[in-house]
Order: structure tokens, then C-alpha cells, then sequence
């Protein structure tokens, strides 16, 4: 598939997984694996604080929960993007902390985490060898995109032992492809190219030695001004970021500032999300309209693929 249809098919997830979410609220307890004779959203982890520091985890599958109507279309498309090593999202941990007596796993920790690429950075789909083996098999390291990440402190959630919730809202920003070859078109936002989720919340279930995370929640906002600012492309094949300059024109006009800033062929996030009327359903922390998203999620170590180093292309 090219990047084209990639960059499309990214962002027409996170567009339909927006619709119809705000009524939905965060699920009250997590399915993690518990013993048979402990009570209810209990958990037993066996967790060393010293081998639990600088490790680095990716997301391994991510699903949506609502609306059911799309579910069955996006959680496969969702499951081959990650499978492909094309949807990297990873997180390494960098501080954990934990009380003397304490009867939790720990008692804080602090993620960095980020949109990532791989190296070999190409092909853009980069799927194991074997449909059984997990996609990192194929991958030589993963590494966090340069100036895209950002810090997230979890502490235990309703003290649970572990299941672990952020302790702000933070941001993260989804970027497909190296930063010098991304596979989405959005200049004007900070970082360019990407899709920002804002006031992001986070809750991680982990299992009984933390080397996986069983069940994990999360859901943000893309507001309205960031989706006007998105361009995608539908066309099949490359879609080089040539921008042909419009003129002046109104701020309206989303077709004229995708050809403006990106090229003929990129058309507007924004703009195809008013075709389907969509609604804004949450407000940013800067109180700006936009669209709430909310998904499920695991993630599994991926020991001795990280390279520390935030780079553009995961090459250098």
C-alpha cells in the first residue's frame, strides 16, 4: 500500500473514531489478570522497581469502543498498521518511585513517550516474516521522533495495585512516517505533520511482572482550529508536499489552503469532517471546540529495539 493510503487511512480512523464518543464515559475498572479469590478491580504484581526503570514499551493494539457501527472496519485496519510497524506509539520509562510498605507496584512513574519510527525506515510497511511472530522481529530499533514527545506521570488508580492512571492531561501527537518523509501534510502546526491529541487522560493495566499492559484506556480531543490545518491525500501513489501558492483567500477556504500549503492532491481534515456534520464533543485546556476520542489499548516490551537517541528518521 502506498504512504498515501496510508496517511488517509490514519486519518480517517481517528476521524470516525471521534463520531458519536461523547456520551461514552471511562470504564470504571480495566480487565486485567487477578487471582481467583481476590475481589473485584483487584490486581497481584510481582514488579522490581530497579528492573522496571528504562523500560520501553509499544502499543501492540489499539480499538475502538464506540461507535459500534465502524468497529468492525476500523479495529482490523487499526490491528494491520500496527502489525506493519506503520502506527508506532512507544513510551520508555524514565522515574519510579516507591514507598517502603507500600502495596502498590509503585507509587509513581514518569513516561516519555511519543510517536516513533523504525529503522529499516523503508519500506513504509515493514510486517514480520512470519504472520505469528510480533512485528518488532523485523525492526532493528525503534526510536522517538525529535521535538514530538512529551513526559506522563501515572500513580496507582483508586489503589489498585496495578492499574495506573495519569496524573494531567498531557498531549500526544500521532505522526506516521519519518519526520522527513511523513505521510500526513500539516505545516502550520506545532510540531508540523502531526494529529494533537490535547487533554490527554491515560490508564494502564499491567500484568503480573509489568513487561505488558493488558488493558489501557485513553482518550483526548483534536480541536476544530487543528483539524482545519490538516491536509490528507486520496490520490494513489506518492503525494510530494508541493505547495502552489493560492493567493489571497479566504480562512474558510480549506481546499485553497491544502493546495496553498501542501500540493494538487492533498484536501482537508477539516473540511471532511464538516461533510459528515460531525459536532464538536469536548473543548481543549485553552477552551478551543473540537472532537473527543477515546480507544482501547495494549502495549508489550520491546527490550533491546530502543536506540535512546530522538532522531528524524530513526537512520541516524
Amino acid at each position: 500500500m502506498s504512504p498515501s493510503r496510508l496517511a488517509v487511512r490514519l486519518i480517517w480512523i481517528l476521524l470516525l473514531v471521534t463520531w458519536g464518543c461523547v456520551s461514552v464515559e471511562e470504564p470504571p475498572c480495566p480487565e486485567v489478570e487477578i487471582p481467583a479469590n481476590t475481589g473485584e478491580c483487584t490486581t497481584f504484581c510481582k514488579c522490581a522497581v530497579d528492573s522496571f526503570k528504562e523500560r520501553v514499551f509499544r502499543f501492540t493494539w489499539l480499538e475502538i469502543d464506540e461507535p459500534e457501527e465502524f468497529a468492525g472496519l476500523l479495529n482490523p485496519i487499526w490491528e494491520t498498521d500496527l502489525h506493519n510497524n506503520v502506527l508506532n506509539v512507544v513510551f520508555s520509562v524514565i522515574d519510579v518511585a516507591k514507598k517502603q510498605g507500600s502495596a502498590a507496584a509503585f507509587d509513581e512513574f514518569t513516561l516519555l513517550t511519543g510517536p516513533a519510527w523504525r529503522s529499516p525506515a523503508l519500506p513504509v510497511n515493514l510486517p514480520p516474516k512470519n504472520e505469528e511472530d510480533p512485528p518488532e522481529t523485523v525492526v532493528d530499533k525503534y526510536c522517538l521522533l525529535e521535538g514530538m514527545t512529551q513526559e506522563i506521570t501515572f500513580k496507582p488508580y483508586h489503589g489498585n495495585q496495578c492499574i495506573f492512571k495519569s496524573v494531567d492531561d498531557s498531549l500526544l501527537n500521532f505522526h506516521t512516517g519519518a519526520i522527513d518523509n511523513p505521510l500526513l501534510c500539516a505545516p502550520d502546526l506545532d510540531p508540523p505533520d502531526s494529529i494533537p491529541m490535547r487533554n490527554l487522560k491515560v490508564r494502564f493495566g499491567f500484568n503480573e511482572d509489568c513487561t505488558s499492559i493488558l488493558d489501557g484506556y485513553l482518550e483526548g480531543c483534536i480541536s476544530i482550529e487543528d483539524a482545519n490545518r490538516i491536509c490528507m491525500c486520496l490520490k494513489s501513489g506518492d503525494c510530494p508536499i508541493s505547495p502552489i501558492s493560492q493567493g489571497v483567500f479566504p480562512e474558510t477556504d480549506l481546499a485553497a489552503y491544502c493546495k496553498d500549503r501542501c500540493g494538487e492532491k492533498w484536501i482537508s481534515f477539516g473540511a471532511s469532517v464538516g461533510l459528515f456534520g460531525l459536532k464538536p464533543t469536548c473543548l481543549t485546556t485553552d477552551g478551543e471546540p473540537g472532537y473527543r476520542l477515546q480507544g482501547f489499548l495494549q502495549a508489550e516490551e520491546i527490550p533491546g529495539k530502543f536506540n535512546p537517541q530522538q532522531s528524524a528518521n530513526c537512520d541516524e
